[in-house]
Protein backbone atom coordinates (compact mmCIF):
# COMPACT_ATOMS: atom_id res chain seq x y z
CA UNK A 1 0.00 0.00 0.00
CA UNK A 2 1.04 3.11 -1.21
CA UNK A 3 1.82 5.88 1.96
CA UNK A 4 1.39 9.64 1.60
CA UNK A 5 4.07 10.67 4.45
CA UNK A 6 3.02 14.53 4.25
CA UNK A 7 -0.81 14.04 5.36
CA UNK A 8 0.19 14.22 9.38
CA UNK A 9 1.97 16.70 9.10
CA UNK A 10 -1.12 18.49 7.14
CA UNK A 11 -3.25 17.37 10.03
CA UNK A 12 -0.88 18.48 12.73
CA UNK A 13 -1.00 22.44 11.31
CA UNK A 14 -4.52 22.44 10.80
CA UNK A 15 -5.36 21.58 14.49
CA UNK A 16 -2.74 24.32 15.37
CA UNK A 17 -5.17 26.75 13.41
CA UNK A 18 -7.80 25.49 15.14
CA UNK A 19 -6.73 25.90 18.42
CA UNK A 20 -5.11 29.82 17.63
CA UNK A 21 -8.58 30.58 16.16
CA UNK A 22 -10.13 28.69 19.54
CA UNK A 23 -7.87 30.92 21.81
CA UNK A 24 -8.47 33.88 19.53
CA UNK A 25 -12.10 34.15 19.76
CA UNK A 26 -12.78 33.74 24.01
CA UNK A 27 -9.96 36.59 24.22
CA UNK A 28 -12.39 38.17 22.05
CA UNK A 29 -15.68 37.18 23.67
CA UNK A 30 -14.16 38.04 26.95
CA UNK A 31 -12.54 41.36 26.45
CA UNK A 32 -16.15 42.50 25.22
CA UNK A 33 -17.96 40.87 28.55
CA UNK A 34 -15.48 42.77 31.03
CA UNK A 35 -16.25 46.60 28.21
CA UNK A 36 -20.09 45.84 29.08
CA UNK A 37 -19.35 45.12 33.17
CA UNK A 38 -17.52 48.91 33.04
CA UNK A 39 -20.31 50.69 31.13
CA UNK A 40 -23.16 49.06 33.66
CA UNK A 41 -21.08 49.95 36.22
CA UNK A 42 -20.46 53.87 34.98
CA UNK A 43 -23.66 54.80 33.10
CA UNK A 44 -23.25 58.41 34.05
CA UNK A 45 -19.76 58.69 32.50
CA UNK A 46 -19.22 61.54 30.15
CA UNK A 47 -17.35 61.24 26.67
CA UNK A 48 -17.03 63.38 23.98
CA UNK A 49 -16.98 62.49 20.33
CA UNK A 50 -15.35 65.08 17.45
CA UNK A 51 -17.72 67.57 16.17
CA UNK A 52 -20.40 67.15 18.97
CA UNK A 53 -21.49 69.53 21.54
CA UNK A 54 -21.52 68.50 24.81
CA UNK A 55 -25.54 68.98 25.84
CA UNK A 56 -25.55 66.48 22.29
CA UNK A 57 -24.11 63.07 24.32
CA UNK A 58 -26.10 64.41 27.76
CA UNK A 59 -29.20 63.52 26.59
CA UNK A 60 -29.34 59.72 28.53
CA UNK A 61 -29.33 61.96 31.93
CA UNK A 62 -32.14 64.48 30.74
CA UNK A 63 -35.33 63.64 33.17
CA UNK A 64 -37.94 61.83 31.36
CA UNK A 65 -40.78 64.61 30.36
CA UNK A 66 -44.10 64.97 31.41
CA UNK A 67 -47.15 64.37 29.53
CA UNK A 68 -50.30 65.48 30.34
CA UNK A 69 -51.72 62.18 31.33
CA UNK A 70 -49.17 62.34 34.03
CA UNK A 71 -46.38 59.42 33.11
CA UNK A 72 -43.22 59.83 31.61
CA UNK A 73 -41.94 59.59 27.76
CA UNK A 74 -40.20 56.40 29.37
CA UNK A 75 -43.95 55.11 30.20
CA UNK A 76 -42.95 55.45 33.67
CA UNK A 77 -45.25 57.65 36.05
CA UNK A 78 -44.08 60.88 36.65
CA UNK A 79 -45.36 63.61 39.37
CA UNK A 80 -45.97 67.17 37.62
CA UNK A 81 -44.48 70.10 39.00
CA UNK A 82 -46.03 72.26 41.60
CA UNK A 83 -47.69 75.36 39.40
CA UNK A 84 -50.12 76.62 41.99
CA UNK A 85 -50.07 80.55 41.57
CA UNK A 86 -48.79 82.45 44.52
CA UNK A 87 -51.74 84.43 46.12
CA UNK A 88 -51.06 87.99 44.83
CA UNK A 89 -49.21 90.22 47.27
CA UNK A 90 -50.60 93.68 48.75
CA UNK A 91 -50.13 96.79 46.10
CA UNK A 92 -47.83 99.09 47.65
CA UNK A 93 -49.31 102.74 48.23
CA UNK A 94 -48.37 104.62 45.14
CA UNK A 95 -45.57 107.56 45.97
CA UNK A 96 -47.15 110.35 45.55
CA UNK A 97 -46.89 114.18 44.99
CA UNK A 98 -44.69 115.70 48.26
CA UNK A 99 -46.89 119.50 47.15
CA UNK A 100 -44.64 120.85 50.18
CA UNK A 101 -41.99 120.87 52.54
CA UNK A 102 -41.21 123.68 55.02
CA UNK A 103 -38.01 122.31 56.85
CA UNK A 104 -36.59 126.15 56.78
CA UNK A 105 -38.16 129.51 57.12
CA UNK A 106 -37.33 130.20 53.33
CA UNK A 107 -39.44 127.32 52.46
CA UNK A 108 -42.54 128.97 53.55
CA UNK A 109 -44.83 131.15 51.22
CA UNK A 110 -45.15 133.98 53.78
CA UNK A 111 -44.16 134.97 57.85
CA UNK A 112 -47.05 136.44 59.53
CA UNK A 113 -44.86 137.59 62.71
CA UNK A 114 -42.56 140.02 64.70
CA UNK A 115 -38.83 140.61 63.41
CA UNK A 116 -37.26 137.37 64.85
CA UNK A 117 -40.02 135.63 66.39
CA UNK A 118 -39.60 132.72 64.32
CA UNK A 119 -35.42 131.36 63.62
CA UNK A 120 -34.04 128.45 63.28
CA UNK A 121 -32.47 126.28 66.00
CA UNK A 122 -31.12 122.55 66.82
CA UNK A 123 -33.78 120.41 68.32
CA UNK A 124 -33.64 121.01 72.10
CA UNK A 125 -33.83 117.34 73.00
CA UNK A 126 -30.23 117.07 71.30
CA UNK A 127 -30.97 115.09 67.76
CA UNK A 128 -29.14 117.65 66.16
CA UNK A 129 -32.19 118.50 63.59
CA UNK A 130 -32.87 122.06 63.05
CA UNK A 131 -36.00 123.29 64.29
CA UNK A 132 -38.37 126.38 64.33
CA UNK A 133 -38.16 127.99 67.46
CA UNK A 134 -41.33 130.33 67.79
CA UNK A 135 -41.46 132.82 70.63
CA UNK A 136 -44.04 135.55 70.74
CA UNK A 137 -44.42 138.18 73.02
CA UNK A 138 -47.49 140.37 74.98
CA UNK A 139 -47.37 142.79 71.96
CA UNK A 140 -46.48 141.00 69.03
CA UNK A 141 -50.34 142.25 67.85
CA UNK A 142 -51.92 144.49 64.75
CA UNK A 143 -49.75 146.60 63.20
CA UNK A 144 -46.85 144.13 64.23
CA UNK A 145 -49.02 141.26 63.13
CA UNK A 146 -52.28 140.83 61.42
CA UNK A 147 -54.51 140.71 64.57
CA UNK A 148 -54.87 142.44 68.17
CA UNK A 149 -54.02 138.84 69.40
CA UNK A 150 -50.46 138.12 69.78
CA UNK A 151 -49.29 135.39 66.93
CA UNK A 152 -46.27 134.01 64.72
CA UNK A 153 -46.97 132.21 61.89
CA UNK A 154 -45.77 130.53 58.79
CA UNK A 155 -48.08 129.70 55.72
CA UNK A 156 -47.88 127.03 53.31
CA UNK A 157 -48.33 128.41 49.59
CA UNK A 158 -52.06 128.26 49.00
CA UNK A 159 -52.31 125.24 47.11
CA UNK A 160 -55.44 123.79 48.58
CA UNK A 161 -58.13 123.86 46.28
CA UNK A 162 -62.26 122.81 47.10
CA UNK A 163 -62.29 118.72 46.71
CA UNK A 164 -58.88 118.20 47.52
CA UNK A 165 -57.97 115.17 49.17
CA UNK A 166 -54.38 115.83 51.21
CA UNK A 167 -52.49 114.89 53.55
CA UNK A 168 -50.86 117.34 56.30
CA UNK A 169 -47.94 116.23 58.82
CA UNK A 170 -45.65 118.47 61.24
CA UNK A 171 -44.70 118.06 64.85
CA UNK A 172 -44.36 120.54 68.17
CA UNK A 173 -42.53 120.47 71.55
CA UNK A 174 -43.76 122.41 74.30
CA UNK A 175 -41.19 123.29 76.83
CA UNK A 176 -40.76 122.35 80.25
CA UNK A 177 -41.11 126.53 81.08
CA UNK A 178 -44.20 127.13 78.94
CA UNK A 179 -46.64 128.77 81.28
CA UNK A 180 -50.44 127.63 82.01
CA UNK A 181 -52.16 128.64 79.12
CA UNK A 182 -56.28 129.30 81.33
CA UNK A 183 -58.15 129.93 77.32
CA UNK A 184 -56.77 129.26 73.86
CA UNK A 185 -53.65 129.02 72.09
CA UNK A 186 -53.01 127.64 68.57
CA UNK A 187 -50.82 125.14 67.16
CA UNK A 188 -52.05 124.04 63.36
CA UNK A 189 -54.98 124.96 60.98
CA UNK A 190 -55.61 124.77 57.86
CA UNK A 191 -57.15 127.78 56.75
CA UNK A 192 -57.87 130.77 53.74
CA UNK A 193 -60.00 133.42 52.66
CA UNK A 194 -62.16 134.93 53.55
CA UNK A 195 -61.03 134.65 57.01
CA UNK A 196 -64.16 135.39 58.04
CA UNK A 197 -63.60 133.76 61.79
CA UNK A 198 -61.94 131.19 63.20
CA UNK A 199 -60.58 128.11 60.78
CA UNK A 200 -63.06 125.19 60.67
CA UNK A 201 -60.36 122.89 62.99
CA UNK A 202 -57.47 123.34 64.87
CA UNK A 203 -55.19 122.02 67.36
CA UNK A 204 -54.27 123.73 70.45
CA UNK A 205 -53.39 124.32 73.80
CA UNK A 206 -55.83 124.49 76.41
CA UNK A 207 -55.02 124.21 80.44
CA UNK A 208 -53.37 121.12 80.47
CA UNK A 209 -54.86 119.07 77.76
CA UNK A 210 -53.76 119.16 73.71
CA UNK A 211 -57.20 119.54 71.98
CA UNK A 212 -58.24 119.37 68.17
CA UNK A 213 -61.23 121.45 68.16
CA UNK A 214 -63.79 122.27 65.75
CA UNK A 215 -65.47 125.59 65.29
CA UNK A 216 -68.80 127.49 66.26
CA UNK A 217 -70.76 125.18 62.93
CA UNK A 218 -70.14 122.43 65.30
CA UNK A 219 -70.90 124.51 68.64
CA UNK A 220 -66.88 124.64 69.10
CA UNK A 221 -66.81 120.93 70.24
CA UNK A 222 -63.27 118.58 70.78
CA UNK A 223 -63.40 115.36 69.02
CA UNK A 224 -60.04 114.77 70.56
CA UNK A 225 -57.85 115.77 72.76
CA UNK A 226 -54.88 114.37 75.13
CA UNK A 227 -53.09 115.40 78.39
CA UNK A 228 -50.35 118.28 77.50
CA UNK A 229 -46.78 116.86 77.96
CA UNK A 230 -43.85 118.86 77.76
CA UNK A 231 -40.51 118.04 76.69
CA UNK A 232 -41.35 115.91 73.64
CA UNK A 233 -42.26 115.91 70.40
CA UNK A 234 -45.66 115.10 69.29
CA UNK A 235 -46.02 114.01 65.93
CA UNK A 236 -49.31 114.87 63.85
CA UNK A 237 -50.53 113.25 60.90
CA UNK A 238 -54.17 114.13 59.32
CA UNK A 239 -55.96 113.19 56.09
CA UNK A 240 -58.71 115.61 54.77
CA UNK A 241 -60.90 115.60 52.13
CA UNK A 242 -61.27 119.49 51.83
CA UNK A 243 -65.06 120.22 51.04
CA UNK A 244 -68.25 121.13 52.14
CA UNK A 245 -68.71 117.61 52.68
CA UNK A 246 -65.81 116.74 53.97
CA UNK A 247 -64.26 114.31 56.39
CA UNK A 248 -60.84 114.59 58.98
CA UNK A 249 -58.63 111.07 59.86
CA UNK A 250 -55.54 111.66 62.13
CA UNK A 251 -52.56 109.83 63.85
CA UNK A 252 -51.11 111.15 66.81
CA UNK A 253 -47.44 109.79 67.49
CA UNK A 254 -48.10 107.43 64.68
CA UNK A 255 -51.74 106.12 66.36
CA UNK A 256 -54.81 106.44 65.08
CA UNK A 257 -57.45 108.59 66.02
CA UNK A 258 -60.53 107.25 67.12
CA UNK A 259 -63.63 110.23 66.98
CA UNK A 260 -66.60 109.75 69.58
CA UNK A 261 -68.66 107.40 67.21
CA UNK A 262 -66.18 104.91 66.98
CA UNK A 263 -65.32 105.73 63.64
CA UNK A 264 -61.46 107.06 62.30
CA UNK A 265 -63.31 109.47 60.08
CA UNK A 266 -65.00 112.38 60.85
CA UNK A 267 -67.58 114.06 58.66
CA UNK A 268 -67.49 117.81 58.70
CA UNK A 269 -67.37 120.87 56.77
CA UNK A 270 -63.57 120.86 56.21
CA UNK A 271 -64.48 123.89 53.98
CA UNK A 272 -67.13 126.78 55.56
CA UNK A 273 -67.76 130.35 55.34
CA UNK A 274 -64.72 131.13 56.90
CA UNK A 275 -62.11 129.28 54.39
CA UNK A 276 -64.39 128.70 51.27
CA UNK A 277 -63.72 132.07 49.35
CA UNK A 278 -60.60 131.00 47.42
CA UNK A 279 -57.15 128.35 48.03
CA UNK A 280 -56.32 127.27 51.42
CA UNK A 281 -52.94 127.25 53.12
CA UNK A 282 -51.94 124.89 56.12
CA UNK A 283 -49.89 126.98 58.98
CA UNK A 284 -48.07 126.33 62.13
CA UNK A 285 -48.10 128.70 64.67
CA UNK A 286 -48.47 130.34 68.30
CA UNK A 287 -51.52 132.28 68.36
CA UNK A 288 -53.14 133.08 71.60
CA UNK A 289 -55.05 135.32 73.09
CA UNK A 290 -54.00 138.64 74.36
CA UNK A 291 -52.78 139.13 77.74
CA UNK A 292 -52.34 135.46 79.12
CA UNK A 293 -48.92 135.75 79.88
CA UNK A 294 -45.85 138.29 78.52
CA UNK A 295 -43.99 135.42 76.14
CA UNK A 296 -44.04 132.21 75.52
CA UNK A 297 -41.75 129.68 73.68
CA UNK A 298 -43.30 126.24 71.39
CA UNK A 299 -40.91 124.55 68.91
CA UNK A 300 -42.11 122.98 65.26
CA UNK A 301 -40.19 120.58 63.07
CA UNK A 302 -41.18 120.49 59.67
CA UNK A 303 -44.63 121.24 57.86
CA UNK A 304 -44.96 118.89 55.02
CA UNK A 305 -48.17 118.30 52.80
CA UNK A 306 -48.73 115.70 50.38
CA UNK A 307 -51.10 113.11 47.93
CA UNK A 308 -50.11 110.62 49.71
CA UNK A 309 -49.42 109.44 53.48
CA UNK A 310 -45.94 108.14 51.84
CA UNK A 311 -45.52 111.11 50.06
CA UNK A 312 -45.37 113.09 53.34
CA UNK A 313 -43.01 110.68 55.12
CA UNK A 314 -45.55 108.81 57.21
Amino acid sequence: MWFDRRRPLRLAALTAIAVAGALALAQLVAAQMIDHGERAAAPAREYKRPGLARHQLAHQRRPASVEPGGRGSDGASATAPNTAPRPPEAPAEPAGNLLFRGATIANFAALQAAPEAITEVLDPLGSGETVFKVTVHNDDVYPVTPTENPRAQALSPAIIEPGDEFWLKTKFLIPQNFPNVPTWLSLVSIYGPSYDGSSPWSIKVAGQRIEWQRNGTYGWDIPWSMPLERDRWITILTHESFATDGWIEMWVDDAQVIFPEGSPRISMETMDSSNDGGPNAAKIMQYREADLFESATVYFGPLELGTTRTAVGA
